[in-house]
């Protein structure tokens, strides 16, 4: 517990079954504090790191008072967006960092739970005094290039006769394709498998 997967984890099994009420939390609206039917922006936030073992405040100004300033170069799982300065506005807005350019939020627009790439959130911000189980195991002097440095970015290819944007990492001068992206594209099917831990690819 109280690693930044636990929060994506947790997140995520929200994905079509969490719908969006403004004023919605964990413990209103008759909501299941295991798995609430209905939540907003930053009450969702408030949840999955409550599922995780933290405690953070509510409310997107709050929210932003409680954490720091973070750059894209450092964005990692677990980590927050935030749509106006300061956390004020009627219409602001949060969401999770869910790695590989993606982001994790309950909003409206989609009425509910949705992962996604978007550029909605100007700020990125990290909670003060949340400390994670695996930034703790990692090595400060390794040498080892994490995924977020790595440069992320969509390329044209041409899949069956059709010129379709694909994920690309770049690395050790080649591009690879991400494996996410061909699924969302659906050129195939993946899914990973808990009890041999490994991935399972189909071609469509």
């Amino acid at each position: 517990m109280k690693t930044r997967q636990d929060i994506l984890n947790y997140a995520k099994s929200l994905i079509n079954y969490t719908n969006y009420k403004m004023g919605a939390k964990w413990h209103t609206h008759n909501n299941n504090p295991v798995k609430p039917k209905l939540l907003d922006c930053s009450g969702f936030v408030v949840w999955a790191y409550k599922m995780s073992g933290f405690s953070v405040p509510d409310g997107t100004y709050h929210q932003w008072q409680a954490s720091h300033d973070i750059s894209s170069k450092e964005l990692k799982v677990g980590d927050i967006g935030i749509k106006e300065q300061g956390g004020l506005g009627m219409y602001n807005h949060i969401g999770i960092y869910a790695g590989s350019g993606q982001w994790i939020h309950c909003n409206y627009s989609r009425n509910g739970v949705t992962l996604e790439k978007t550029d909605i959130f100007k700020y990125y911000r990290r909670f003060n005094n949340v400390e994670f189980e695996d930034d703790k195991q990692s090595k400060p002097n390794s040498n080892k290039k994490k995924e977020d440095d790595e440069m992320i970015e969509q390329k044209e290819f041409i899949v069956n006769n059709k010129k379709i944007k694909l994920d690309t990492i770049f690395k050790d001068n080649k591009n690879y394709v991400s494996l996410q992206s061909l699924k969302d594209a659906n050129v195939l099917d993946a899914s990973y498998d808990k009890e041999k831990k490994i991935a399972v690819i189909t071609s469509k």
